[in-house]
């Protein structure tokens, strides 16, 4: 099974500080969410993104904690390269849209096809730039906040609060990193009205996951 970790800039963890290397770290015992030493699963990366990331080396068992893995001993083994400011970028954008995605298909005849749109163009901008400008988002708060109230008056509370969550987000896609617009998306996709047998929250945090996978040419296997 191939590993993968998310460092500061310079390799440093961002929880304990430590700056990590191609050389064999090592921890006396394992103590999950208290002592060990951490990486993450293909499926994970969603939770965890930030300025590096890096394939790991375990030599030994790992355990499985939530949304991640622990071991006694481990090592950087390569930096993932295509995961950059630009691919970064691109994750926030391609965040937005599956926002906007959402909120297009709980407001359905509540709007003239404009959300989906949006959703649309967002989801097919070229990767690499910087992130969403006016561009691809102008005017795209403002649909949002009218179709917010259209749908408040209609009584149709789950799309009021998912375009809601889509105002949010194309107000913090300039200034905010990608992983508070992978949160935003996922809780958009919570907010939707249930799907029988499935996990909305759990299906846009897949849907990242195979997006980073894709975008970065991850190693998903042994």
């Amino acid at each position: 099974m191939t590993y993968y970790k998310f460092l500061g800039a310079g390799r440093v963890g961002p929880f304990s500080g430590h700056v990590w290397s191609t050389d064999w770290l090592e921890t006396t015992e394992v103590s999950p969410c208290h002592r060990g030493l951490y990486a993450c699963r293909v499926t994970d990366l969603p939770y965890w993104l930030h300025d590096e990331l890096w394939s790991i080396e375990f030599d030994g068992p790992v355990t499985v904690v939530g949304r991640k893995v622990v071991g006694r001993r481990a090592r950087l083994s390569a930096r993932v390269s295509e995961w950059n400011p630009d691919t970064s970028a691109a994750f926030a954008r391609a965040c937005v849209g599956r926002t906007a995605g959402h909120a297009a298909a709980e407001c359905g005849d509540l709007d003239d096809g404009h959300l989906a749109e949006a959703a649309e163009r967002l989801l097919a901008s070229p990767a690499g730039g910087s992130p969403p400008g006016p561009g691809p988002l102008t005017g795209l708060r403002e649909l949002a906040l009218r179709r917010q109230e259209t749908a408040a008056r209609a009584g149709r509370q789950p799309a009021a609060l998912v375009c809601g969550y889509l105002a949010d987000a194309v107000e913090m896609a300039s200034t905010y990193p990608a992983p508070a617009l992978g949160y935003v998306a996922a809780r958009a996709a919570q907010a939707r009205r249930p799907e029988p047998g499935g996990d909305r929250h759990d299906e846009e945090r897949r849907w990242q996951a195979d997006w980073l996978v894709d975008r970065l040419r991850l190693t998903t296997g042994d």
